[in-house]
């Protein structure tokens, strides 16, 4: 079998390492970042063909690669003890980062500032979850549905999900009304009481439900009207 042609051999630009250098990490594909953990491939396959066939495998998203174990990793042809720690080690300090609270959510206002700019002259709804630890301290933002002009369809179950994978304890949900008109709708109300209900089975806080403005200036508050 003829020997493929190793990374080394590739112009510089198109090396995984070289364009960290020069261009600086986002530049990289996730295919190239996992490449430069996983270092050197074998006669058959790159460094980069064996991150690509792993990210396939997690059909190309973030959390799914987060979520393989050593042995896991270990399935995958040339990946060897020595790298599957690499690959776990790299995966942990990104779940930690999670973790890391980068602010504290005490009011309506805080949740609309933090997620306004997400939203802002969009023309359609985006809905998304903020979880936050004991203290309210944000763990993390999820886009947890993207809808038309006048709706946005919402798993429940997967707003619950979230929240138990990243151990929050407490979440809050916002979305836009590109419409401008801030009332909430019957659907809304439904979905409120929906999150709230599973929440609450969960023993986790709901604390609020937010709709934003189209122009980002104005915001409706389900707590602040008494409604949570």
């Amino acid at each position: 079998m003829k020997d493929r042609k190793s990374i080394k051999d590739w112009s510089e630009d198109e090396r995984p390492r070289e364009k960290l250098i020069n261009l600086g990490p986002k530049s990289l594909t996730s295919a190239e970042l996992l490449a430069i953990l996983i270092s050197s491939g074998n006669r058959r396959k790159t460094a980069l063909d064996i991150a690509r066939e792993i990210l396939a495998d997690c059909d190309n998203k973030i959390d799914n690669l987060c979520r393989l174990t050593y042995s896991d990793l270990l399935k995958y042809e040339a990946i060897g003890e020595a790298k599957a720690v690499t690959i776990e080690a790299a995966l942990e300090l990104g779940r930690r980062r999670e973790n890391v609270v980068a602010e504290q959510i005490l009011s309506s206002e805080d949740i609309f500032k933090s997620v306004v700019s997400k939203v802002v002259d969009e023309n359609r709804e985006y809905a998304y979850a903020l979880y936050l630890n004991n203290s309210n301290g944000l763990i993390r933002i999820v886009n947890v549905g993207i809808g038309g002009i006048d709706s946005t369809l919402v798993d429940v179950r997967v707003v619950i999900a979230e929240a138990l994978r990243l151990n929050a304890c407490a979440v809050a949900f916002v979305h836009n009304h590109p419409s401008g008109n801030l009332t909430p709708s019957r659907l809304d109300d439904e979905l409120t009481n929906n999150l709230s209900k599973a929440c609450s089975l969960m023993k986790i806080r709901f604390i609020d439900h937010v709709i934003i403005s189209s122009n980002g200036k104005d915001y409706y508050s389900y707590h602040d009207k008494g409604k949570i």
